[in-house]
């Protein structure tokens, strides 16, 4: 096959299709970029994340779980002395870009 002939058959090939599914951001919501610190076991270790402020608090206590490598009902989020609700979006909290965000145990929480 010469170069001449690839050209002339390159048009008609089917455009390939991505297997990677279609990233799911919520609707209306805008990036963080925030500094989650966990006050939990020896040593503070601090993890940086950016997320939408449309996610659910029980999302991101989910991922942050998974990236600590603790249970989400063991620690609860809290921003600016408040303990965050899990049923609440974190756009319900006055939290900016930059932030930091405390994770605290369950038993402290108030």
């Amino acid at each position: 096959m010469s170069f001449d002939e690839f050209d002339e058959n390159l048009g008609e090939e089917e455009p390939m299709k991505s297997k990677t599914p279609a990233a799911k951001t919520p609707a209306g919501g805008k990036k963080l970029t925030l500094y989650f610190m966990s006050t939990i076991g020896p040593g503070e270790k601090k993890e940086k994340l950016t997320v939408n402020d449309s996610n659910r608090v029980r999302d991101i206590k989910q991922t942050l779980g998974n990236l600590y490598g603790l249970d989400p009902n063991d620690f609860h989020l809290s921003s600016g002395g408040v303990t965050m609700d899990e049923n609440s979006d974190l756009r319900e909290y006055d939290v900016n870009d930059g932030d930091d965000i405390l994770l605290i145990p369950a038993s402290t929480a108030g």
